[in-house]
């Protein structure tokens, strides 16, 4: 992994620092993350390949959306019949290298992915009603649950949508859609005063 001192966001340019405010609680908050750590893993999914790599994440990983499972400091990703994410939750990552080793008997393919992506959490009580404006599926609890995830557009973007908890939802976009996607989210949340975050 680069640097972290020498990591620009995709967003840094827009100056959303000195906007950034916290308080009380409120109808919602539009909240720049810092980049993501993420990777991505590719590998037959039968009993042997799902074994070692439970060995060396301490997850099973998943292999259907919208599940994900969860290990000390990661949480995995479905995102296809072969592909998973592998996403930091606060603590390092396992090694890519050390995963490469271990499964490469499997022909797995293990590549950082992190520094592609932009990460932007939507919270509040109108979170939902927000990213409803322009998101393809269907948000109501009862379809979409905590720690969930899904693969869908919002707005024009291809995004991979994460539920938190009953009033929070963390986006990956690529960096390329970053901008375009944050001034959507100021445009859809406008009516409800939304605080703008930066970590």
């Amino acid at each position: 992994m680069p640097n972290a001192a020498l990591q620009q966001g995709p967003l840094d340019h827009l100056g959303l620092a000195a906007r950034s405010a916290t308080g009380e609680k409120i109808d919602v908050e539009l909240h720049v993350l810092k980049i993501p750590e993420i990777i991505e893993l590719r590998g037959s999914p039968n009993d042997a390949f799902l074994s070692a790599a439970q060995k060396i994440i301490g997850a099973r990983l998943p292999l259907a959306s919208p599940e994900t499972a969860k290990s000390d400091g990661l949480i995995c990703f479905w995102m296809g019949p072969d592909r998973w994410w592998l996403v930091g939750e606060g603590s390092e990552l396992p090694s890519a290298h050390e995963l490469r080793r271990t499964l490469a008997a499997f022909d797995a393919s293990v590549v950082e992915i992190g520094d592609a992506f932009a990460t932007i959490s939507v919270r509040g009580d109108r979170a939902q009603d927000i990213l409803s404006k322009g998101c393809t599926i269907d948000l109501h609890p009862r379809t979409f649950q905590a720690d969930q995830v899904v693969q869908t557009n919002l707005a024009k973007a291809q995004v991979v949508l994460q539920k938190m908890d009953k009033e929070a939802y963390r986006i990956f976009v690529r960096r390329s859609f970053a901008e375009y996607l944050w001034m959507w989210l100021e445009d859809a949340s406008f009516e409800y005063g939304a605080t703008v975050r930066v970590d």
